[in-house]
């Protein structure tokens, strides 16, 4: 989903702002070039101007690299993911070196050749052996790689531990079935007047999250080539048949349906909605940028039905310009594994951003979906284990839930101009009493192939 492709600047924030303390061992941020040939790349996600202190960290952290390998120089650029005008950037040999992408849209860009093929590149490299197969996985087209995962995420049931207690549920025992999920709504609006669960239903999330529900639920709302709507299939249907009881026979779904993904995370972070669903990545915001008291927050696995599918899983991909030079696309995974990764994979870069962040009052290890495998994640754990302030155990069910579900990836083709016909379902759902939620999703699926026929 859009929304996590934008978070890479905090990201890089939470990760990048001990570049300058950790110059003294600049010699083991990256290889040296490979080549006696100067090699200059341009790469995207450079904050903007009015950003300055986000600006001074990735120039931190270009100094560093170009220290640990001189034969690269780095223009940084301020371009984002925009799919409106990617394929115009590629066309005219202006898409950034290194871009970072969507998971969402891999796929086409690999088929379309609008990507470039970087698996000679990084064919025996140890550091990129050891990431998260399951999540690397999604960079993998037709046995061939096309760029490194640096974000991943899944979606997850998000709950106030605080409003479980009050409403006598007990926050270390969450739901696992979408039949508790009500059950506890109802309870919580009766005991505390809060919403006792909603999801974001604008710019897309509505349909983003409608179609994680479906997966939960035990279909997709697309086959998995991405050539046939399946909107109309019995996830999607049973999903916003439980959104409608939760509104409408529970009243317990609260009283603003015109929410964004921020309004929800604000609301959350508040003490305002019971339960939510989101993306399970969500503890550094709401906590560290949204003043929530960590010990509320609850995270659990995305609920299931008895033929659940798993959950949503997306992210960003660091992706090569297909217009590189062979050099010049060594020299940006070089970039790529030094500015996403480096943070994992280097016990003095990771204990000094640990550091960092502790002293400036921002969360250590933090529930989230390992980009590496667990082996590594649970060394990168033990280098940072004197800073971490969150507690695990806390989020034990969510743990639990990345070997238990499966993580199904977003559909293939037109996957935001479905989930924007899908904020229409559900706003319509949770506003319109006794709407036909069967007619709603059959109309829904032929406009969602006609979109599929149109990107073909």
């Amino acid at each position: 989903m859009l929304q996590h492709t934008t978070r890479v600047v905090a990201g890089l924030a939470a990760v990048g702002i001990a570049a300058v303390a950790l110059s003294a061992c600049s010699s083991d941020s990256g290889d040296a070039a490979s080549a006696d040939q100067k090699v200059t790349i341009s790469v995207s996600g450079y904050p903007s101007s009015d950003k300055p202190e986000s600006r001074k960290i990735w120039d931190d952290r270009i100094k560093l690299f170009e220290k640990a390998n001189p034969n690269i120089d780095i223009e940084p650029t301020e371009t984002t993911w925009d799919p409106t005008t990617f394929s115009a950037l590629v066309a005219g040999g202006t898409l950034p070196t290194a871009m970072s992408v969507p998971y969402t849209n891999i796929r086409q860009l690999a088929e379309n050749g609008q990507v470039y093929d970087i698996s000679s590149l990084i064919d025996g490299d140890k550091t990129l052996a050891e990431l998260n197969p399951d999540v690397q996985a999604q960079a993998v087209i037709g046995g061939k790689t096309y760029g490194i995962v640096s974000a991943a995420y899944t979606l997850g049931l998000v709950y106030n531990r605080a409003l479980y207690t009050q409403a006598g549920l007990d926050p270390d025992d969450p739901p696992t079935t979408w039949d508790e999920v009500a059950e506890n709504a109802q309870k919580i609006a009766t005991a505390t007047g809060q919403t006792g669960f909603s999801i974001a239903t604008t710019q897309n999330s509505g349909g983003w999250l409608l179609t994680g529900m479906s997966y939960g639920f035990g279909s997709r709302i697309q086959n998995e080539e991405g050539t046939k709507a399946e909107v109309d299939s019995e996830g999607p249907q049973a999903a916003l048949d439980f959104l409608q009881g939760v509104r409408w026979d529970d009243n317990a779904a609260g009283s603003n349906f015109l929410m964004t993904q921020d309004d929800m995370r604000t609301a959350v972070a508040a003490g305002q909605i019971g339960q939510t669903v989101l993306g399970a990545d969500v503890y550094n915001d709401l906590v560290g940028n949204r003043g929530m008291n960590g010990a509320d927050l609850g995270i659990a696995g995305l609920p299931q039905s008895d033929d659940g599918l798993g959950t949503l899983g997306g992210g960003t991909i660091q992706v090569v310009s297909p217009k590189a030079t062979e050099a010049e696309a060594e020299a940006a995974v070089k970039w790529i594994k030094f500015m996403y990764l480096r943070a994992y994979t280097d016990k003095d870069f990771a204990i000094e951003t640990a550091k960092a962040r502790s002293e400036e009052g921002q969360p250590v290890g933090a529930p989230m979906l390992p980009v590496f495998n667990q082996e590594q994640y649970d060394t990168y754990l033990g280098w940072i284990a004197d800073y971490v302030d969150v507690d695990q155990e806390q989020f034990a069910p969510y743990f639990d839930s990345l070997s238990e579900l499966k993580i199904v990836p977003e559909p293939l083709t037109a996957a935001q101009e479905t989930y924007a016909l899908l904020d229409a379902a559900v706003q319509k759902v949770l506003t319109e009493k006794d709407t036909d939620t069967e007619g709603t999703l059959k109309q829904a699926n032929t406009e969602s192939q006609a979109l599929i026929d149109q990107a073909q």
